[in-house]
């Protein structure tokens, strides 16, 4: 029966792939690749012959190519799929395609291979369960205030990626709104120049020294609970419309839980018992 297999490929150590991997880059006829000019440079590394393959872009602009996929895996052909580097759905296009392959009720596999981010978990010292990854990380000042502010009531370690043209933004936001908590960035994993850094606010006033921002970045961090991470802005927020603007009991409660980390409906309960 035809299939799509997603094909996971090294994050940049070209060692690190699978042998599995390679055996069905080489036997394989049908391939969409991410970038196809990367993906050939990945074949002649490994001195795979690409002229008897069809080869062939999907990216996340590529969705006008999704059912022309459908009918090929449906005729009978066997389709595979990578990304430049690791797995092709983490934070890479092939989720809208293998959600398509799933309501056609067509076979998937996956050739899986090595991904930042469990590499960024093995290599930080932070603990591993539970563990959170949200993928590149918001954009704007205030979307990444927000996000932060949001992780922040959730226990565990948080991953995500980030540009080396935003990070020190990102860095400086972090500690905006966890001037407690340990930024770990983990840079150029699997890379002649791979560095693992935790910072501390006290080290913002040397972090350009710190950190290099070139090459590509995972961040984490870890809440033991909300407590230690609670954003101070939402907390003011919530105490000046209480005074502003008055409230009861549940309005109270709401606010004591953000400090505490506890259930809001528990507090309340206490509330009126008191």
């Amino acid at each position: 029966m035809s299939s799509l297999t997603l094909i996971g490929l090294p994050i940049g150590n070209y060692q690190d792939i699978t042998l599995r991997a390679l055996e069905v880059l080489k036997s394989a006829k049908y391939i969409y690749a991410e970038d196809t000019r990367v993906f050939k440079s990945l074949l002649e590394h490994f001195e795979i012959n690409s002229a008897d393959k069809f080869i062939d872009s999907f990216h996340d602009h590529s969705g006008n190519k999704i059912e022309m996929i459908i009918e090929q895996i449906q005729k009978g052909i066997d389709v595979f799929l990578v990304s430049d580097a690791g797995s092709p759905i983490i934070s890479d296009p092939a989720f809208p395609l293998v959600k398509r392959v799933r309501e056609e009720n067509l076979t998937i596999k996956t050739i899986p291979g090595i991904t930042s981010v469990v590499t960024a978990l093995e290599l930080s010292g932070l603990p591993p369960h539970p563990f959170h990854f949200w993928g590149f990380i918001a954009r704007t000042k205030g979307e990444k205030n927000n996000f932060f502010s949001e992780a922040g009531a959730i226990k565990g370690t948080h991953l995500c990626f980030e540009s080396p043209h935003r990070i020190f933004e990102t860095i400086n936001i972090f500690f905006e709104v966890m001037p407690l908590g340990t930024l770990v960035l983990a840079r150029e994993l699997t890379k002649k120049f791979e560095t693992i850094i935790s910072l501390k606010k006290e080290d913002l006033s040397r972090v350009k020294e710190l950190v290099l921002d070139k090459g590509e970045f995972v961040i984490l961090f870890h809440n033991d609970s909300a407590l230690e991470t609670i954003s101070n802005i939402e907390v003011k927020e919530l105490v000046n419309d209480f005074l502003n603007n008055g409230g009861g009991t549940k309005k109270l409660a709401k606010i004591f839980s953000k400090i505490l980390g506890e259930d809001s409906k528990l507090i309340y309960n206490k509330l009126k018992e008191s």
